[in-house]
């Protein structure tokens, strides 16, 4: 218990990037010695420097037991990056989440996962695509993962959900909805009914932040960066320039992941960059990043990214035995 509450308590410190919270979870045994810090000692732990006003050792204890209660009502569970639940894919990226809150079954981000992601101001085209291709997936046994937002993210929980079970498979896949807020409270709260819906059909709703914690701006683009670590293949549906599935879709460029764009948002127009550099669908396309129409197609991209890996790994044991 006191090992829970000193890591609530360090994931609840806002201006740590997830390797200073792990430096911090390193050096202090208990939340009284954490709460005993002054600023001065956890910039000396993180390696850079903070302002005072940032930390807030007074309240750290009270507000970590607040945390355990909310988690013992919801049946919260939690882990570490050394745990044996932690997804091992979200191991692999630049900066992964110190600690993970949720509710349901991890254990379907142990098997295949496919993110499914776009703009919440979707056209009815965009909509039923994000349903169909993801209820074929989770048809397929893989996972859909995604963001529980409006439009296009409630269109691939809710198509995930839909699936039933194909005649050659043992069990259908489910899905995850990545929250960038406590896992205890449902946002948008109109997808409260969605989201017990993706918890009674084996999927689960996760977080890195701990319970109690808004849904802050700054906290969307940090759970972009999940979602697409969680799986090994990215598909945008629609998504304006800017948008923030095309922040996942950066992140899935930088963490080597498979990028893909459904064929319903790939739009023929003039390519050109705003004065912000901001890209849009039609440049990534250019870029190489292929186009899908179905859950086919994208399973055997899937299955191509794997087996490239598979090789990269082999020959790198054949490189290490000579």
């Amino acid at each position: 218990m006191n090992d829970l509450m000193l890591a609530v308590a360090i994931s609840s410190m806002p201006f740590l990037k997830p390797n200073e919270k792990q430096k911090l979870w390193k050096t202090v045994d208990n939340i009284k010695e954490l709460a005993q810090l002054s600023i001065s000692d956890i910039s000396r732990i993180a390696g850079r420097g903070f302002r005072d006003c940032e930390w807030q050792p007074e309240s750290i204890e009270k507000r970590s037991e607040y945390a355990l209660k909310i988690m013992k009502a919801y049946s919260i569970k939690t882990c570490l990056s050394d745990d044996k639940e932690y997804p091992a894919l979200l191991k692999e990226i630049f900066d992964p989440p110190f600690m993970l809150f949720w509710r349901g079954n991890i254990g379907c981000l142990h098997r295949k996962c496919a993110a499914v992601v776009g703009t919440r101001h979707a056209t009815a085209t965009g909509l039923k695509a994000s349903f169909e291709l993801s209820k074929a997936l989770a048809e397929k046994g893989v996972t859909v993962v995604s963001g529980l937002a409006l439009g296009i993210d409630g269109a691939a929980h809710k198509g995930a959900v839909s699936a039933k079970l194909a005649e050659n498979q043992q069990q259908a896949g489910s899905t995850c909805a990545v929250l960038a807020c406590g896992v205890e409270s449902i946002y948008p709260a109109s997808h409260r009914r969605l989201g017990r819906t993706i918890l009674e059909k084996g999927g689960c709703i996760l977080s890195e932040y701990p319970p109690g914690w808004l849904p802050l701006k700054w906290c969307f683009p940090a759970r972009n960066r999940i979602i697409s670590g969680l799986s090994s293949i990215i598909t945008v549906i629609e998504a304006p320039r800017g948008s923030g599935a095309l922040i996942t879709a950066d992140f899935a460029v930088e963490q080597g992941r498979e990028l893909a764009f459904h064929a319903c948002g790939v739009k023929p127009a003039k390519m050109e960059l705003t004065e912000s550099k901001k890209m849009d669908i039609n440049q990534y396309v250019n870029d190489g990043a292929p186009v899908i129409s179905n859950a086919d197609e994208l399973i055997s991209l899937m299955n191509s990214a794997q087996n490239v890996q598979e090789l990269a790994e082999k020959q790198l044991m054949l490189f290490d035995k000579t």
